[in-house]
């Protein structure tokens, strides 16, 4: 059994290598530094606006960099992405609305820091581009069973039914979706084969993500996710 441990840490330690390689792509410590500064110019400036936005990114950069991949309740996520969404905003010509159904009982419950952040990227740079009416996205999420199920939508322009096919094939390597590979790659290394991904998309009414994780309850000790096997 000695030997089938081995193998077993030494892959943990792998994945573990691997994600941080992923998320630690440059030094935190020299971002939050530029950030304090540029936070100081914006001040003796009186630019109020704009030294909300510097501390709202710093926050955000705080939250990713810590322990990339851990667990986080999905409260802290969502409160987290709101974060996010509010420096996107200024990107879009559009108002920006995020809607999130999840019930109280749930936001307790953990998932993987940064899951849902990609697809909420992927609405606003490619759903929401020309867009003229209000943007919005809609997070909900329900049980069912051992598992928790996710779906992402957003009103922004579609896809193509061939990109749909393309992002639904877990063997393409599409090289325009990065994020949606990065994803997939990262809900191989945390679940194994106990999820399941796919888009759904109608151009010109928007596009909707699903998602179908194990359901973790949040407990108050640390659960180490491997051990289940």
């Amino acid at each position: 059994g000695h030997l089938v441990e081995d193998i077993r840490v030494e892959e943990l330690n792998l994945r573990a290598a691997e994600l941080r390689v992923l998320q630690e792509q440059i030094n935190p410590h020299f971002l939050y530094n530029t950030l304090d500064t540029i936070n100081w110019k914006a001040l003796e400036h009186d630019e109020f606006e704009i030294s909300n936005m510097v501390g709202a990114l710093a926050d955000i950069l705080r939250y990713s960099i810590r322990n990339p991949g851990d667990m986080v309740s999905i409260g802290q996520e969502l409160s987290w992405l709101e974060r996010y969404t509010m420096l996107q905003k200024e990107k879009l010509d559009q108002p920006l609305m995020i809607k999130t159904e999840v019930p109280e009982k749930l936001m307790g419950y953990r998932i993987h820091k940064l899951l849902l952040q990609p697809f909420v990227e992927n609405a606003i740079n490619h759903g929401f581009r020309r867009m003229t009416k209000p943007c919005c996205i809609e997070i909900t999420m329900k049980l069912f069973g051992a598992q928790l199920y996710i779906r992402i939508r957003d009103n922004g322009c579609g896809l193509p039914q061939e990109l749909v096919n393309e992002l639904n094939n877990k063997n393409s390597s599409d090289g325009n979706h990065v994020g949606v590979a990065n994803v997939r790659k990262r809900l191989e290394l945390y679940y194994g084969e106990e999820h399941e991904m796919y888009f759904e998309s109608r151009e010109g009414q928007g596009t909707s993500v699903h998602l179908f994780i194990r359901a973790v309850r949040g407990g108050g000790q640390n659960e180490d996710y491997h051990s289940g096997g």
